[in-house]
């Protein structure tokens, strides 16, 4: 019986801990901010802006490069046997000026998944927060076309 268990129900739950433990912050997110916002930045400008607030959050070496599905950088944290993914991306979005003209730029995503949501959401909102902050150093958000 206690075999049984074992071999059927632990790797369930294994899969439904590891499958509730992942979630998204971002500027694209109308909970988040209250609207959607776009920053007028260059790629280069948004990938020193991600890098700059991971460097805050993570050791160096615990940092590494995303390519796809777009731009940014990953890290990872871990308590004891528990590890959580924190990823940061540049989305190419469409913003609106002021003078009603389109203007490319982008969104930040941040993403976490694991076993340590404890630690990796608050990471993940620190994350963001540093990436808006310094995006606003540079440029003013700009609501995004609909």
């Amino acid at each position: 019986m206690i075999n049984h268990i074992a071999r059927v129900w632990l790797p369930a739950l294994g899969l439904l801990v590891l499958a509730a433990c992942s979630g998204t912050v971002s500027t694209r997110d109308d909970s988040t901010h209250g609207s959607t916002e776009v920053y007028p930045l260059t790629l280069e400008d948004a990938v020193l802006i991600m890098r700059s607030a991971m460097d805050k959050e993570f050791e160096s070496d615990k940092i590494s490069a995303v390519l796809s599905p777009h731009r940014g950088f990953q890290g990872k944290i871990r308590l004891l046997s528990d590890i959580d993914t924190i990823t940061v991306y540049a989305v190419p979005a469409r913003g609106r000026g002021p003078d009603g003209q389109q203007v490319d730029g982008f969104a930040f995503e941040v993403k976490h998944s694991g076993t340590y949501p404890l630690g990796g959401i608050p990471k993940a909102k620190a994350v963001l927060a540093d990436v808006v902050a310094g995006a606003d150093r540079l440029v003013k958000s700009l609501p995004a076309v609909e």
